[in-house]
This record gives C-alpha cells, structure tokens and sequence, in this order.
C-alpha cells in the first residue's frame, strides 16, 4: 500500500491546487500540479483508471489555453481511450 507523499489523497490535494492556480491564471503552475497528481495517480491507481482519465484532460485543457493544440489533442484523446476500455463506447 503506498502512503504519505504518494497517497490518492495527496494526488487529489495536489489537483486541487492546479485548479486554484488554473483560475488564478498560472496555467504553468497548474499543469505542474496536474502532472504531480498524475503521476501518483497513475502509480496508486494504474494508468486504466477514469480518475487518470480526469487529470489526462485537465493537462489537455492546460496545453490547449497555453497554444500548444497536438500535446492538448494526444492529452484528450488518451483520456477518452482509457474511458472507453473502462465505460464502453455507449
């Protein structure tokens, strides 16, 4: 079990803060928290899970505010892809 500085709930503190960051208008600072959060997700969690799906699109709206559209495009789609294994195409 993975605890203190990699725990889910550390990854959801730190997507919280990139929210803050988001709507204070540092898209810097926020993909650097989404990215912190994602890859504890994915350690805790596996790379299959909608809540990495989640912080996937996050990171995609970032890229997309910031002009950078194909790493927004792979970013989105990649979230979509680990939706559709998890949720179905319907």
């Amino acid at each position: 079990k993975v605890l203190g500085h990699e725990h889910k709930d550390v990854a959801t503190s730190l997507l919280n803060l990139g929210i803050v960051y988001w709507n204070l208008g540092n898209l810097t600072e926020a993909r650097t928290k989404y990215d912190e959060a994602l890859r504890i997700q994915i350690k805790v969690l596996g790379h299959d899970h909608t809540d990495v799906a989640a912080s996937l699109d996050n990171i995609g709206l970032v890229y997309g505010n910031l002009g950078n559209l194909p790493e927004a495009l792979a970013k989105h789609n990649e979230a979509l892809r680990i939706r559709r294994s998890k949720l179905g195409d319907d």
